[in-house]
């Protein structure tokens, strides 16, 4: 039933009758194991000092006193060892006594050897059990022990490698208090080459470990690029690319990230699957007629790493730049933590608070928060953070703005020409803006070019290379003429039929694009009667958005100007 220990244990018999204890001593011996005989508990006391013992077996009764003294001494001495009490009669009261001070087991005179061995074995089982467990409990301790050095050592590496390049302004402000060890809230802020700031604060999926591990991937992703100057959007793209190749698939990385632009004096939110940015006090003329300005910035966008990067499009909110006011960003574990009324903390309520509080609702939270969540578990990382727009222009105007580079200083030309087949095929529009937001133009001046760009080529093919009418769009019968004229005059297309696109930055800081095509052109005053869809809606919006615009003789070739 038990195994018998290899180092050397012994049995210890305490009994002053020896016919007994040496009857008993030569069963024990005869079971395989040692066994110690005492005469009186003196002997007993020094043996227990001097072996390891595993089992006693005492008389009662002994010359100097009873088997109560030996498990009182047990008791002092801290030693957990299972005895066996022997009496020649029941007397109620000792046996009561006895397992109140610990006996596990009572044998009363002639003792039955076959019936001791059998509880003996069963307390020997117990105790080395016991042996295992504490043995076990000592190995794990000592592996918690090294797992959370570990730990706490990856930690330290973690947030050094995450916070590196954060600097800590006093403009923002920021509260967090993670669920685990690792939390997969981060807060990064970054200063692009041309002066911009970079704010972002963003929430992976999860909890712990699994959840840090994209979020560095990101930290470093997002300091390389806004040290080099690269767009809010280009950015964006960037992120969600790298999330999702890199993880699994159900691992994604909501966030929100603002820039302000103090050149154009911008202030540009993108918010993907995090909960709304919430603002105060930023608007600039309280007593103009819009001074109901927007107040919350709401998710219009999948977090990083859901869509493909072929399907990825960033929406950005874009106001102007606030001269005062607060700006409050949080992940979702505040709001969704019970609090100790058993409900959540809400939305609702941590608005009221930012309402309050403003700046300082960090710090309140802070200070406050064990009022609400008591000695509960954080079920999720709470991060929240504000920005103070008063703080922020004060240390933008004390900037030597003379350090500062433009990302749109100095000069680029960018030519494309299509021709035959492929100009029914040609998506070389998608990369258009793209390409404009990788030297930092602004989104809303990328999808202006963008659509004056596509108003001029779709023109130049349809009316110079393919010589459409759009006036037989004007009629069911004749939209439907417009379009088989327009198949029938594709698949006749050659090397000779050609569209070519210029765009080039100058430096007066305009955006010149001219569209060239392969036709015979035709002249200003025929485009209002002959084309009506480019003297129309077609003109009318590349004319409303750019500065100049010029058709050039014979007409095939078109030219604009954009600020």
């Amino acid at each position: 039933m038990f195994e018998r220990p290899a180092t050397q244990h012994f049995i210890l018999v305490v009994d002053d009758d020896p016919v007994a204890s040496q009857s008993i001593s030569n069963f024990i011996h005869g079971k395989g194991y040692n066994v110690i005989v005492c005469n009186n508990l003196e002997e007993a006391f020094f043996e227990l000092s001097q072996n390891e013992v595993d089992l006693i077996l005492a008389n009662y009764l002994q010359t100097d006193g009873t088997a109560l003294m030996l498990l009182a001494h047990l008791e002092k001495a801290e030693k957990e060892i299972p005895v066996i009490v022997i009496n020649e009669k029941k007397e109620s009261q000792a046996i009561l006594d006895c397992f109140k001070m610990g006996v596990l087991d009572f044998v009363i005179k002639p003792i039955n050897v076959e019936l001791f061995w059998y509880k003996a074995e069963c307390l020997l089982s117990r105790v080395q059990l016991q042996d295992k467990v504490k043995q076990q409990r000592v190995e794990l301790e000592e592996m918690l022990y090294e797992k959370a050095r570990e730990e706490q050592m990856a930690r330290h590496l973690f947030e050094h490698l995450v916070n590196i390049d954060n600097v800590n302004f006093d403009f923002i402000r920021t509260f967090c208090q993670a669920s685990a060890n690792f939390s997969g809230d981060i807060i990064l802020n970054g200063i692009s080459p041309n002066g911009n700031l970079f704010l972002m604060l963003a929430d992976s999926t999860g909890h712990g470990l699994s959840a840090a591990m994209p979020i560095m991937r990101v930290a470093s992703t997002f300091r390389a690029m806004v040290s080099k100057d690269f767009s809010l959007v280009a950015l964006l793209s960037e992120l969600n690319e790298k999330v999702y190749r890199e993880n699994p698939g159900d691992r994604f990385i909501a966030c929100i990230i603002l820039e302000a632009d103090f050149h154009r004096k911008k202030l540009y939110i993108w918010n993907g699957g995090m909960p709304p940015v919430y603002m105060q006090g930023h608007c600039n003329d309280a007593s103009s007629p819009q001074a109901e300005c927007n107040d919350r910035f709401h998710s219009t966008n999948m977090a990083l790493g859901i869509l493909p990067p072929y399907t990825f499009i960033a929406d950005i909110f874009t106001i102007d730049f606030p001269e005062q006011g607060y700006a409050c960003l949080f992940s979702d574990g505040l709001i969704d933590q019970h609090t100790i009324y058993g409900t959540p903390f809400g939305i609702t309520h941590l608005r009221s608070l930012f309402k309050e509080h403003e700046g300082e609702l960090t710090q309140f939270l802070k200070d406050n928060l064990n009022q609400y969540f008591s000695d509960q578990n954080i079920a999720d990382d709470i991060t929240v953070c504000t920005l103070d727009f008063k703080m922020l222009n004060a240390w933008h105007h004390r900037r030597d703005l003379s350090l500062l580079k433009s990302s749109l200083d100095g000069e680029f030309s960018w030519d494309v020409k299509i021709s035959g087949p492929m100009l029914l095929k040609a998506d070389y529009l998608s990369t258009l803006n793209q390409f404009l937001s990788t030297f930092g133009f602004a989104t809303n001046f990328c999808q202006k070019a963008f659509t004056v760009v596509a108003e001029l080529f779709n023109n130049a093919l349809d009316h110079g290379v393919l010589k459409l009418d759009s006036r037989l769009k004007n009629d069911p019968d004749g939209f439907e003429l417009y379009h088989s004229i327009r198949e029938s005059n594709s698949e006749r297309l050659t090397a000779e039929d050609w569209v070519k696109v210029n765009i080039t930055w100058c430096s007066t800081k305009e955006l010149h694009i001219c569209v060239a095509d392969s036709g015979t052109g035709f002249k200003e005053q025929e485009a209002s009667s002959d084309y009506p869809e480019l003297s129309g809606r077609g003109l009318s919006l590349v004319k409303a958005l750019c500065k100049d615009y010029e058709l050039i003789s014979p007409g095939n070739i078109t030219k604009v100007i954009m600020e």
